[in-house]
């Protein structure tokens, strides 16, 4: 998967600058609000958002509380004409990562974003065949997409760090759905049937073995 990048900027000779500094290094799409930000956003989350606060519909402080209301960990930048202090640590204190003054230099541009990039990837991590991408809640098989749902996500990813251990069902249900669950605990069995359903879609084998009277565990 190629790292994408949007780029939320309405000044035309800065979007030169975006294209310019990322070409051949990112895939990068640029937006002059943050009405068309949001529209690509939630058809598809990039690897790292960069924002300006001075926009035409809405401010950056905006975008970035938008952002994190729908997710914790993308890796934010804010580049902008507004230096100030106070401007700095409400971008901060709004959940941005890090945060560059207009003009800015494009060496030190590309070396904030690939740290923000690394630091992102930490919570990336390999199974074998699968692929765990706990920024943006999903899990491949070789590059193919499970397409599973948030419950289902942290219930696979939970067996597969246990792999190889019986994990009880009292456990997981502690674990995905909280100690205070009180529902239907077949909630459990319909789930992990959903699971293996998806991954036999995905070309994956059911790696989810039931260990009667006991639980489940990832082999």
């Amino acid at each position: 998967m190629n790292d994408l990048i949007y780029v939320i900027e309405d000044d035309e000779g800065v979007q030169e600058v975006y294209e310019s500094a990322f070409d051949g290094l990112y895939e990068t799409r640029i937006f002059g609000s943050g009405k068309e930000f949001f529209e690509a956003f939630n058809a598809k989350k990039p690897s790292l958002v960069i924002v300006d606060i001075m926009l035409p519909d809405m401010d950056g402080y905006t975008i970035i509380s938008n952002i994190r209301a729908r997710d914790e960990r993308i890796p934010v930048i804010v580049v902008s004409a507004k230096t100030d202090e106070m401007s700095f640590v409400k971008g901060l204190n709004k959940g941005a990562d890090d945060y560059m003054a207009k003009p800015f230099s494009v060496m030190e541009l590309l070396a904030r974003v690939k740290a923000g990039l690394r630091r992102a990837k930490l919570f990336v991590r390999a199974h074998g065949d699968f692929e765990i991408d706990r920024n943006n809640y999903r899990i491949f098989y070789k590059k193919n997409d499970l397409n599973l749902t948030l419950k289902e996500f942290r219930l696979f990813e939970y067996l597969l760090s246990a792999s190889g251990r019986t994990v009880p069902r009292e456990e997981l249900f502690n674990e995905v759905w909280g100690e205070s669950f009180m529902g239907e605990t077949r909630a459990l069995d319909m789930h992990i049937a959903e699971i293996r359903l998806k991954l036999s879609g995905a070309g994956a084998p059911n790696v989810i073995k039931t260990v009667r009277g006991i639980g489940y565990m990832v082999e």
